[in-house]
């Protein structure tokens, strides 16, 4: 990884960001049971899109990079098409086979018939997504991240636009049906197919903004083929072979992240239209909130891990490793504290995002808010590992993480009657050994030891101090104030107790702090409180 990709994934988590924010909005639109219904479809459609083209697009950059810097542009060029043939057949089939049977996916595995209107609205997706990411591949091999950074930016912001306008316009349509046919989760499910067919529309339009791009690029292609001289040409069977033998473990990584919220369905049904509604809450809000927390994050130590591998290539391994212990610590310490206010502030963000059920949310806020800081170790453990090469583990660890995932949440609601609050358990503890199975990993493959003290016991203690604060404090103002403004003062003045503390227990090396996202600001800090040296 270099810096251009660092900045490329950078863009990506944010535009993933953005994502789960316009879910956290379109709630508001469709209830909860409508999330639940745009869950259900999604996933589905995120399986198989992992299974025809995950992790596609890094794949194809990389082997049209490498035959590039060989000089075989016509062996680029068999590639590209290739790719773009094999993909637009393969994603258009499994579209159509997704289509057809949505009925028998959704009521007959899944028992939510809501969803099949919205699967067979969002079906195209697989075949659109799958061309643009051939496309963004074509970008990437030409070593232009720029392509891949604009389109996610601009389809999270047509997302919201298109989303919003068709998912109102089919909600007054099926707020007549509801009032039809007397039953009101029509007004939900339509308000859902309009959400599915917003994401469709923005698609296409990204492809037309790629194919514009492609189409300016591919004549000096074209040029530097004709220029080229004669040599071997790798065959169409030989490029696609190259591709999908490159991109299974990440594809598979895609599918085994997808597998546990398609399980938490199965879960909920047991739990009957009750559980369809909460697992709206539990995936539409609580994973959410969690899910941005932890993007946030992630977003702040990609550039660490970056470094580490430029570092490594210098032969500089000790500030390479200095640079991933550094990134750990600043996981450990933004994702402790966020772990910590999300759970003092349940209360807080559950009336703000959905006071209906503002209880159940606090709980599973409460009691599964330390997947944040899980969440965004996880991560950045990830990200080093498949940085260095090691994708095949990721897959091992998070196969493991996903069988102990079913295996709590079946002991949970079977013995411990926790009803939807098992899968915010069980995810937890699954998340807690993926954790730990990747961060053995990683150090193992940096070659040194944890340091427990610095990085994790004394940010625990700081972050409890803070945490005690934040109640008091929310309790002191909480009945004279409404929940935005609540969260935003508890926030900021726990926040600052917070570091002060950590600045003054000297927890930073100020070497560390040279090598990580906002290190300067803490070391400009910490000389104005005299617990560094000027230099």
């Amino acid at each position: 990884m270099n810096r251009a990709e660092a900045k490329r994934r950078q863009a990506v988590e944010i535009s993933n960001i953005l994502a789960l924010g316009t879910l956290l909005l379109f709630g508001s639109f469709i209830g909860d049971n409508g999330i639940t219904y745009v869950i259900v479809a999604a996933e589905i459609c995120a399986l198989a899109w992992s299974a025809v083209a995950g992790g596609l697009s890094d794949v194809l950059g990389k082997v049209l990079r490498s035959k590039k810097s060989k000089g075989q542009s016509k062996n680029t060029s068999q590639i590209r098409r290739s790719a773009m043939m094999f993909h637009m057949v393969l994603g258009g089939l499994v579209s159509v086979l997704l289509f057809f049977l949505a009925g028998a996916i959704a009521q007959g595995v899944f028992k939510v018939h809501y969803s099949v209107l919205i699967i067979k609205a969002l079906a195209p997706i697989i075949f659109l997504r799958s061309v643009s990411a051939v496309l963004l591949g074509f970008f990437q091999g030409e070593g232009s991240e720029f392509p891949t950074m604009i389109s996610g930016m601009m389809r999270q912001i047509l997302h919201i636009g298109f989303g919003i306008l068709f998912s109102k316009l089919l909600g007054t349509y099926g707020e007549k049906v509801s009032t039809l046919l007397m039953e009101e989760n029509y007004t939900a499910m339509y308000g859902g197919v309009g959400f599915a067919i917003g994401v469709v529309v923005t698609e296409v339009l990204i492809i037309l903004f790629l194919a514009l791009i492609y189409h300016g690029m591919s004549s000096r292609w074209k040029k530097k083929g004709r220029q080229e001289a004669v040599h071997s040409i790798q065959g169409m069977l030989a490029s696609i072979k190259t591709l999908c033998i490159g991109r299974w473990p990440q594809s598979g990584i895609g599918i085994l992240s997808v597998l546990p919220l398609l399980a938490g369905i199965l879960f909920a049904n047991g739990l009957g239209e009750k559980g369809l509604i909460e697992y709206g809450l539990y995936a539409g809000k609580y994973l959410v909130i969690c899910g941005i927390a932890a993007g946030i994050i992630s977003v702040m130590t990609i550039p660490a891990v970056a470094r580490i591998y430029i570092s490594f290539r210098k032969r500089e391994h000790k500030l390479g490793r200095m640079v991933f212990q550094g990134g750990v610590h600043i996981s450990l310490v933004h994702g402790i504290f966020a772990s910590v206010f999300v759970a003092v502030m349940g209360q807080q963000f559950a009336a703000l995002f959905c006071e209906e059920n503002a209880e159940v949310v606090r709980k599973m806020l409460l009691g599964g808010s330390s997947a944040i800081a899980c969440m965004a170790l996880s991560l950045y453990f990830c990200r080093v590992l498949q940085a260095g090469g090691r994708r095949i583990l990721v897959l091992g660890a998070a196969g493991i993480a996903d069988v102990l995932f079913v295996i709590f949440a079946m002991i949970l609601s079977g013995v411990g009657k926790a009803g939807i609050l098992s899968l915010v358990y069980g995810g937890i503890m699954s998340l807690f050994v993926f954790c730990i199975l990747v961060g053995m990993l990683s150090y193992r493959q940096i070659r040194m030891r944890v340091d427990w003290l610095n990085v994790f016991i004394v940010p625990l203690g700081a972050g409890s101090a803070a945490g005690l604060l934040g109640a008091l404090l929310s309790r002191a103002i909480s009945p004279h104030l409404d929940a935005v403004v609540s969260l935003l003062v508890v926030f900021l003045v726990s926040g600052a107790v917070y570091w002060i503390m950590l600045l003054f227990l000297r927890n930073f090396k100020e070497e560390e702090l040279e090598v990580v996202a906002g290190g300067g600001l803490l070391t400009k800090i910490g000389q104005m409180l005299h617990v560094f040296s000027y230099e």
